[in-house]
């Protein structure tokens, strides 16, 4: 790390530009375990300071290959007059500008014959910006990218052929905006301005830890944060994701079942090796997971998979508390079916992951005429779409339908092009016509088989067992490729 960046770390501490411990909730209504505010530079020593980190920035990142600063409101306001300054004594005299929220709209700003230089005026505060430049926009962090399309779109509407490559910010807090996309690459490819940051979240991250101001609590925090929000390469800096919930080929009893009939389940096969865990139904109702799951933990520490689909079909701001919740019951994963479209499924994910759920994704169901290919509504690629998507934020669990065996083929094929070695868990065995020792050859190594009424419609305990006995005896076959 230049030592310039772990010296505006630092000072971020310092003026409490930067907390920690939290949670703080974002802008995007995230809660995130750190916040930035450049407002807490509210004096002149602090604002000068700041001014000449974002000028060593802009130095080392792209020298003084720029006509015109600019700064974007309201945070680059301050930020873009300190940081012109610095420049000037580094030997870089730039000139520097922002644009008015309300420019006027009136007078000689409105006739035919109005001239780029003339909206500039009644725009720009500062420096004009001559046909051709090349601007270097200036702000304090980049979320979902509304103010930097802002500015794109009025420097480029009172200008004449500018050019934006790139811009400087203070953090770049590498996660995916609300669409699961990376706001900076996205806002690159769109736009072609590439926002270059004095210093990451990643490398916040390392200097704290190692200049030990993280509490166990808050690395923790952290680490789950990144594991929900963060961008493929953080994830991939610091191993997160790609854990297995439940090792190899199991069976997973689906408890659709009354309570009183779910302990007597769990402790007539607990104890059976190849029984993986318990998928419980979404008619435990939200106060009552609490005593299903102890009930389960009277007899087994095998994992509880909590099983609401309708979770997928629900709007985004309703997952943060449901996920709480889930885990304060004591669950340990969930299963998921986004049919809502791409910014339920990014918040429901996220805010699983965050509380450290495994998340079990989902998309075409085991009944016929679900998709549209067979008479259905649901379109074949939306369902790829909903896989794919869930990759991109790093989950490895999928529910495929067991009953479909050339379906399990197409999603490993699919989710394994990603990169991701995925784990399967399919419904639709036994009762709906799926075979274990079908699925098992093209599911791959790590596949469960969720079964309920050939399990649970048995009556008696020595029945229960026996059919679970049945059932997992049934792994015993290499799947394709092994």
């Amino acid at each position: 790390m230049e030592p310039y960046k772990a010296q505006f770390i630092q000072f971020l501490l310092d003026t409490e530009a930067l907390k920690i411990g939290g949670p703080f909730r974002t802008k995007s209504g995230r809660d995130s375990p750190y916040f930035l505010n450049v407002g807490a530079f509210d004096n002149g020593e602090k604002i000068s300071k700041a001014g000449r980190y974002y000028a060593e920035a802009i130095k080392s990142a792209v020298g003084d290959k720029f006509d015109v600063l600019l700064g974007i409101p309201n945070k680059g306001i301050p930020l873009v007059v300190a940081t012109s300054a610095a420049l000037a004594e580094m030997g870089i005299n730039k000139g520097w500008a922002f644009y008015r929220k309300d420019a006027k709209t009136y007078g000689e700003a409105t006739g035919s014959g109005v001239t780029k230089e003339q909206m500039q005026r009644e725009t720009l505060v500062g420096s004009l910006v001559p046909d051709g430049s090349v601007i270097l926009p200036v702000d304090d962090v980049i979320t979902t990218s509304e103010t930097k399309r802002e500015a794109d779109e009025i420097m480029r509407r009172i200008t004449n052929g500018v050019k934006m490559p790139y811009g400087i910010i203070a953090v770049d807090r590498q996660e995916i905006n609300e669409d699961g996309e990376v706001a900076i690459e996205q806002f690159a490819s769109e736009k072609g301005t590439r926002y270059k940051p004095i210093v990451t979240a990643s490398e916040i991250f390392d200097w704290l830890k190692e200049n030990n101001k993280l509490s166990p609590a808050d690395e923790a925090a952290f680490k789950l944060y990144f594991r929900a929000w963060g961008t493929a390469e953080v994830r991939k800096k610091y191993g997160l994701g790609g854990d297995k919930l439940i090792e190899g080929r199991t069976v997973l009893p689906a408890c659709d079942v009354p309570y009183e009939a779910f302990e007597p389940l769990v402790e007539a096969t607990a104890d059976i090796p190849r029984i993986g865990g318990y998928k419980i139904p979404a008619h435990a109702g939200r106060k009552g997971w609490e005593r299903w799951v102890e009930a389960a933990r009277k007899h087994t520490k095998k994992p509880l998979i909590y099983d609401h689909q309708k979770g997928g079909t629900d709007i985004p701001n309703t997952a943060k508390q449901f996920m709480k919740d889930l885990k304060a019951a004591g669950l340990d994963a969930v299963i998921l079916f986004p049919l809502s479209g791409p910014r339920t499924q990014v918040a429901w994910t996220g805010e699983a992951l965050q509380q450290g759920l495994t998340v079990f994704v989902g998309a075409e169901m085991t009944h016929p005429r679900f998709k549209r290919s067979e008479g259905g509504y649901i379109s074949d690629e939306a369902l790829d779409e909903m896989f794919l998507m869930a990759a991109r934020q790093g989950v490895n669990h999928f529910i495929v339908p067991g009953n479909k065996v050339d379906r399990i083929a197409h999603y490993r094929e699919l989710i394994e092009g990603t990169g991701i070695e995925p784990v399967f868990a399919s419904p639709g065995l036994v009762e709906q016509g799926g075979r274990i020792s079908d699925a098992v050859k093209v599911a791959g190594d790590n596949w469960h088989g969720i079964v309920g009424r050939a399990i649970t419609e048995k009556r008696t305990v020595e029945e229960i067992r026996a059919a679970a006995k049945e059932l997992t005896s049934q792994f015993n076959i290499n799947s394709a490729g092994s």
